[in-house]
């Protein structure tokens, strides 16, 4: 049953599910887009009918208000018989015309348009009757004129009645497209709310999960890398879970290439256990002298501990209180030669110290390499000795001494525990011509070490 629900699990990589990601989030804005245009299509569409509405609706009430004031002038003559009125009548007849004809250019309704006609029938019937009115010689108090102007006023009351039947309509449409633009908005509104938040949950919970995923399974990766860069090539998948994509495919050729390196590679820790057997001191560092490894014998001789080492520079040994004299040079190679370590008390140790590089295989320098044997008790040996002979008897320095006046100068400066460089500096000549001095004096004095050197100056007075 596990075999064939593993079987049924899709096999995507990275860019696939990237990819379905990003069509995904193409589509919801796609669908927030087309909601958005047809929404708002659609309030253009109801916002003109609701507009065209609106001017029918004003213009049907400034014509309702026209024919109001078209009576007074007529009215106004019948009280005072001024002759002005008949000119005031003639311009708000010439208004209310154009406020007729300009209301029958919103109607396409047949319905309304035989009301408009209705109401023009009035409004002829108005200029009739006042023209009648404007005719009478004695205007003032007369019966006749006020007949017609019962009349006038109860066909503009009708007139108005018409009037406000047509502005209901105007008014009920209005009503009417409004409300449908509420709705659209409302509609509209919540769909994108709801393809936003779809967005954003998809964004943060998926974006999260998936973005924690990759991000974990490289952050293992890096655990692993650091672990075999130290050496260790043990380290496997540490757990790491297969999604059958790139980064699974990665996991997988890593493993098989600690695979072959641990089959062809001595690791750090087995090295490190054959350093620690060591019973000399072995010190091993970068190029620019920053202590990397020290074995036991090293730390037991100084009476450091290793993480009081680690990471400083190897002067910290070799010179000690002598922090402007070098003892071995960068360049400089050494086999068993005189030298001197100090240690964590400042005390000053001779050591038999050979110091060599490391280089990787395209011949170029990766480290140095410091071995070094504690002389201690054969220099003390060789002390007491000397001490015990002069004691018991006057040192006699020989008329004629078997060296010339460059080698005692030399020899004078090796006791002086100076380095070849040093001394090439010093007496201005070339290293390799002190390398000469150096082996021609052991020779003459049969000296088999520094310390002999030492000797022999002592026996001599050259120090």
């Amino acid at each position: 049953m596990r075999k064939f629900i593993n079987s049924l699990k899709f096999k995507l990589t990275v860019f696939q599910k990237l990819l379905i990601g990003i069509i995904a989030m193409i589509i919801l804005n796609a669908i927030i887009a087309y909601v958005g245009i047809v929404s708002v299509n659609k309030l253009e569409n109801t916002s003109k009918i609701i507009l065209k509405e609106s001017d029918r609706y004003n213009n049907l009430q400034n014509l309702k208000l026209n024919f109001t004031e078209l009576l007074m002038p007529a009215n106004d003559y019948l009280i005072h018989g001024n002759k002005v009125e008949i000119l005031n009548f003639k311009k708000l007849d010439s208004i209310t015309s154009q406020q007729l004809e300009k209301s029958k250019t919103f109607e396409n309704d047949h319905f309304n348009e035989h009301f408009l006609e209705e109401i023009e029938d009035i409004f002829h019937e108005v200029e009739r009757l006042s023209k009648n009115i404007f005719e009478l010689n004695e205007p003032v108090g007369n019966n006749e004129g006020a007949i017609m102007m019962e009349v006038m006023d109860g066909i503009i009351i009708d007139a108005g009645k018409k009037i406000d039947i047509l502005s209901s309509s105007s008014s009920s449409l209005m009503v009417k497209y409004i409300n449908t633009n509420q709705v659209t908005s409302s509609k509209a509104s919540k769909i994108i709310i709801i393809v936003v938040v779809i967005i954003m949950i998809s964004l943060v919970v998926g974006g999260f999960y998936y973005v924690k995923e990759i991000t974990k399974a490289i952050e293992n990766l890096a655990s692993i890398v650091k672990k075999v860069t130290l050496g260790n090539l043990e380290s496997k998948e540490y757990g790491l879970k297969h999604s059958q994509d790139e980064i699974d495919n990665f996991v997988n050729l890593f493993n098989n290439m600690i695979g072959v390196l641990s089959e062809k590679t001595v690791s750090r820790d087995y090295l490190n256990s054959i350093i620690q057997k060591i019973n000399e001191s072995l010190i091993i560092t970068t190029i620019d002298d920053n202590i990397l490894i020290v074995n036991k014998a090293t730390l037991d001789l100084l009476e450091y501990k290793e993480e009081e080492l680690i990471g400083k520079s190897i002067d910290k040994i070799l010179l000690g209180e002598h922090k402007n004299v070098r003892t071995t040079l960068e360049e400089e190679t050494a086999q068993n030669i005189f030298n001197t370590y100090y240690s964590k008390s400042k005390v000053p140790i001779p050591v038999s110290f050979s110091k060599s590089f490391i280089y990787d295989k395209n011949n170029n320098k990766t480290g140095v390499l410091y071995l070094a044997y504690n002389q201690t008790e054969a220099f003390d040996e060789k002390h007491k000795s000397i001490d015990e002979d002069s004691k018991n008897k006057k040192i006699n320095i020989k008329e004629e001494i078997p060296l010339t006046i460059r080698e005692l100068e030399i020899i004078k400066l090796i006791v002086k525990d100076y380095s070849s460089q040093e001394i090439a500096d010093k007496l201005f000549i070339s290293i390799r011509t002190v390398e000469t001095h150096r082996k021609n004096i052991m020779v003459k004095l049969h000296a088999k070490s520094i310390i002999g050197l030492v000797h022999y100056a002592i026996q001599n007075n050259l120090i």
